[in-house]
């Protein structure tokens, strides 16, 4: 059997080397070495013993043929083989430092922007800083503003107010144009006068605008300032109440009747201007209750007592001026304390306002106490509309409903 027709035979001899170079490869050889040993053992399982001997034999022809064309055909195929593993290594280095590159790339734009970005917010924050260190020297310039004409207006309140109650104490301690309120409401038989302790309310008033003062002078940021003047609106109206309250009791003593019920109608109506711009203050959220009580309260009780004494000093002059009968009196007596007792009722009810009630019948009893004193049926008259006003005005009517059966 030659080597033609040998079936294990990897080449002939009539084949290119470069094509034997390959199909002899190592990698070509241990695929043929795999197969070879797969069909060795088929075959010795179906042939025996006898067959593996041949097989064998014919295997050693090969295997030297083959150890030969390796031989010569080697140096081609290493070479080949060389270039493709330097070709292949090269690719993946040449990715890898090209990655590297790029990665070194953005990390050092990243660094760059980093870099510029702390430099760009150090930048701002001087800036801001410098702004502020600017703008404390005109907050505390226009803070010292606000507290000289805030200080200058204090003053000018508390001085007012010693002003107003240091008259009142003259007048009545020394006897002002030689004479007292109480002498001057003598003179004239006026059912609508009260008894002289009620007249101790004056007392009461001046020190609630005292305590007025002490929330007003604190209450610092709420205070907004009239135009160019040094004053708030609330402060000048308070003002202008003193002087027209010492005006008015100096034309009292004096016995100008006409102007002194001209300055008193200025002065409740001031007032009661007062008494609103505050109260309307006093509502805003985030204004403890008790804040509001000291803001609206001591100006309530002023402004309600003005009231009733402009009406006195109406009737006042009316008498004075003319002689008014018992019967007339006693009518107009009836009529002044039934609207008194109303306009209690609806301030209280819809105005949220209980101290004006307690004002006008504290000076409704007074009334009807003094008149019980020369008409006892009359003053018992007075004094019962009075209680059944007071019922009237503090009856929770919102609590109480009607229930139709």
């Amino acid at each position: 059997m030659t080597d033609k027709d040998n079936p294990r035979r990897l080449w002939t001899d009539d084949e290119d080397p470069v094509e034997r170079a390959k199909r002899t490869s190592p990698a070509m050889q241990g695929s043929q070495l795999n197969s070879d040993s797969s069909s060795a053992t088929g075959e010795s399982r179906n042939e025996g013993s006898a067959s593996s001997g041949v097989s064998a034999s014919n295997s050693s022809i090969p295997k030297s043929s083959t150890s030969n064309s390796s031989s010569s055909g080697s140096p081609s195929s290493n070479a080949a083989a060389k270039q493709s593993d330097d070709s292949s290594k090269k690719a993946p280095t040449a990715k890898t430092s090209a990655e590297e590159t790029a990665n070194g790339g953005k990390r050092r734009s990243d660094r760059s922007s980093n870099k510029a970005g702390q430099e760009s917010n150090q930048a701002q924050n001087q800036a801001k800083e410098q702004q502020q260190k600017q703008g404390q020297p005109e907050k505390e310039q226009e803070s010292s503003k606000g507290r000289g004409w805030k200080l200058f207006e204090d003053i000018v309140l508390w001085v007012a107010w010693v002003a107003m109650v240091g008259f009142n104490g003259y007048a009545e301690v020394y006897h002002f144009n030689g004479t007292t309120v109480g002498g001057l409401a003598r003179k004239v038989d006026l059912w609508i006068m009260p008894a002289g302790y009620v007249f101790a309310i004056w007392g009461v008033i001046y020190i609630a605008l005292a305590i007025w003062l002490f929330r007003f002078c604190l209450a610092g940021p709420s205070r907004k300032r009239l135009g160019f003047l040094p004053f708030t609106l609330s402060g000048l109206l308070f003002v202008a109440t003193c002087c027209l309250n010492i005006a008015w009791l100096a034309l009292w003593h004096m016995e100008r009747n006409f102007w002194a019920l001209v300055i008193i109608l200025i002065l409740t109506v001031l007032a009661w201007m007062l008494y609103v711009l505050v109260r309307r203050d006093a509502t805003k959220a985030g204004t403890p209750t008790a804040a509001k009580a000291l803001d609206w309260i001591p100006l309530s009780i002023y402004a309600s007592w003005l009231s009733v004494a402009t009406l006195v000093n109406a009737g006042y002059m009316v008498a004075a001026g003319h002689k008014v009968g018992n019967a007339v009196q006693g009518f107009a007596t009836i009529i002044v304390v039934g609207a008194l007792l109303a306009v209690a009722y609806l301030m209280n009810r819809h105005g949220k306002d209980w101290i004006f009630g307690l004002v006008v019948i504290w000076a409704c009893l007074g009334i009807g106490i003094r008149i019980f004193s020369f008409a006892a049926a009359m003053g018992v008259l007075v004094i019962a509309l009075t209680a059944v006003g007071a019922f009237l005005v503090y009856f929770p009517w919102s609590k109480f409903r009607l229930v139709r059966r």
